[in-house]
């Protein structure tokens, strides 16, 4: 008897001291986490396996993305939004056009072509363009129409921004190369360009609890920082 009130009674410390740890990884900035290793190994191993559950299914088992779900490479460190651990909750909680009245949906990528906003040349042209800038082989006259296309009447440049590296503001991403939301391909481009891209990352505010919100945020947060730390070693 006195050995099992022993058991239940370390059990209980362990269980309390586990709990106490939890309410922390809330409470505490996610900045001061980051830098507490403890704090931050629990959370990532929580939320590792929480990727694995929820969001591997869509963005890779090893963050890699997909062209045609047209999600981005976070294991690259590739963010539509800032990477920061306030702004990747907040994508968490709140989702991308999720339909919740705080998720991102400030811009979204129009049918230009459709919409008769420019030609089907002009696209062809604004691909050329977009090819030059990504180092691949082009034809020289179209990215030169391009550019104009993409600075005018195309106003891609307002999201985009006029170097074309993207705005995580707006959650538009950067149209260099060599990593594509949807793939660099001239096809890929034109098409995004004639039909627009509507991409939907679902809001899990309600469906995961704070602790698990939270510690899936750092593992996303420092899981590209690992890979490029193991990349170098």
């Amino acid at each position: 008897m006195a050995i099992a009130l022993a058991l239940i009674t370390i059990a209980g410390a362990y269980a309390w001291r586990e709990h106490g740890i939890d309410l922390r990884l809330v409470r505490t900035d996610p900045a001061r986490i980051l830098s507490d290793a403890k704090l931050l190994a629990r959370a990532v191993d929580h939320g590792r396996s929480l990727y694995g559950e929820h969001c591997a299914t869509c963005h890779g088992a090893a963050l890699e993305g997909s062209s045609v779900r047209g999600t981005p490479n976070l294991g690259n460190n590739v963010w539509l939004y800032a990477s920061d651990p306030v702004n990747v909750e907040h994508t968490i909680l709140y989702g991308i056009r999720s339909g919740h009245p705080k998720a991102r949906n400030l811009t979204d990528m129009p049918a230009l072509v459709r919409s008769g906003q420019i030609s089907a040349d002009d696209a062809r042209d604004v691909v050329e363009f977009l090819e030059s800038l990504a180092g691949a082989r082009y034809d020289v006259p179209a990215a030169q129409r391009g550019r104009i296309v993409y600075n005018t009447t195309g106003n891609c440049f307002d999201c985009h921004a006029s170097d074309a590296r993207g705005v995580t503001d707006y959650g538009a991403p950067a149209l260099t190369g060599p990593t594509w939301l949807y793939g660099g391909d001239r096809q890929t481009l034109y098409e995004s360009i004639l039909n627009g891209r509507h991409g939907i990352c679902q809001a899990w505010i309600g469906k995961l609890t704070p602790l698990q919100v939270r510690s899936l945020m750092l593992y996303l947060v420092t899981a590209p920082r690992v890979a490029r730390s193991g990349a170098r070693g």
